[in-house]
């Protein structure tokens, strides 16, 4: 394999684009000597997966896999491999703060010749939220919102009336205060964070139908819709999600919130005890960013 700094001087030969929704373009190329190392890799990794007629899988000879495959086969094998390695010394020689899977294309590949690469990645954006927004709340007092909720007929039980009406007036007051958020936040989203929050989105609905008993195929039937039209409705409220998290990852660094460790631990354990096959590093990583929103959007509401 290529030394550290072998990386680094191809790295450096890359030129950069910046794209629009916070996307950058890395073109270049990689010698062919570079791949050279990675070839016998490649034909390893075709040979393992290979099945040819009298030979099982993983068991074909490598010269019957080079002549079924061919060089142009292996040799992009090899570039896969080799970017394995090479994409974090792109990165790091670009200043690229990336996000996500990067789109790799191929664009020149010939034995003997330097191999073009178009490398483009999701980088995350730059954060501008309202210098005012520990003054938003003063605009939503919680007063007037418990004043437009209408009492209950027949009413609840005593003290449970004032209780469902507080957390109404409270939720929809945070809403109009994320609203006001959102409309004075500057950013370029990531197409990749908007796909996240519809999956999300999408997952919800698919678990919501299921617990009614439906097929989600039968429920889409029934709407007279495909699942692309549907994700196409939601995706505006994918991006407004995708537009609050930054928004509330940005309040959180500049006011150093971080999630209370008492809280987090007790939360894993309590998820834990549901979900015990979960893989714990991902449940952290959620738990600790739903405890931080919480807090960062009280401050929202002016609670200290």
């Amino acid at each position: 394999m290529i030394s550290s700094g072998q990386f680094e001087e191809t790295a450096k030969t890359f030129i950069r684009k910046a794209l629009p929704e916070s996307e950058v373009e890395l073109v270049g190329e990689i010698p062919y000597d570079a791949l050279a190392p990675y070839r016998e890799e490649a034909l390893k990794h075709i040979v393992k997966n290979l099945e040819l007629p009298g030979f099982r899988r993983g068991h074909v000879p490598p010269g019957m896999a080079l002549q079924k495959i061919g060089e142009l086969g292996v040799l992009e094998e090899a570039v896969e491999i080799f970017i394995r390695d090479f994409y974090p010394a792109l990165l790091t020689a670009h200043k690229v703060d990336a996000v996500g899977r990067p789109d790799i294309r191929i664009t020149k590949l010939a034995p003997q010749n330097p191999v073009g690469l178009t490398v483009r990645a999701a980088v995350y954006p730059e954060v501008a939220v309202p210098k005012d927004w520990k003054t938003l709340a003063e605009k939503f007092p919680l007063e007037a919102y418990l004043g437009e909720l209408p009492k209950t007929d027949p009413p609840p039980s005593p003290g449970d009336e004032q209780k469902a009406r507080d957390y109404m007036a409270r939720d929809k007051r945070r809403g109009k205060i994320i609203d006001a958020l959102l409309e004075k936040t500057k950013v370029a989203v990531p197409a990749i964070f908007v796909e996240s929050e519809l999956e999300k989105i999408m997952a919800q609905m698919k678990e919501d139908v299921t617990k009614f008993g439906l097929k989600f195929e039968d429920y889409l039937k029934q709407m007279q819709k495909t699942e692309p039209q549907v994700r196409e409705e939601f995706r505006a409220q994918a991006r407004k999600r995708a537009v609050l998290q930054l928004a509330l990852n940005k309040l959180a660094d500049d006011e150093k919130v971080v999630a209370n460790p008492e809280a987090v631990e007790k939360e894993m354990k309590h998820a834990l005890e549901h979900f015990p096959d979960a893989r714990q590093d991902l449940v952290r990583i959620h738990i600790e960013t739903v405890l931080r929103n919480e807090q960062v959007l009280k401050l929202l509401e002016g609670e200290k």
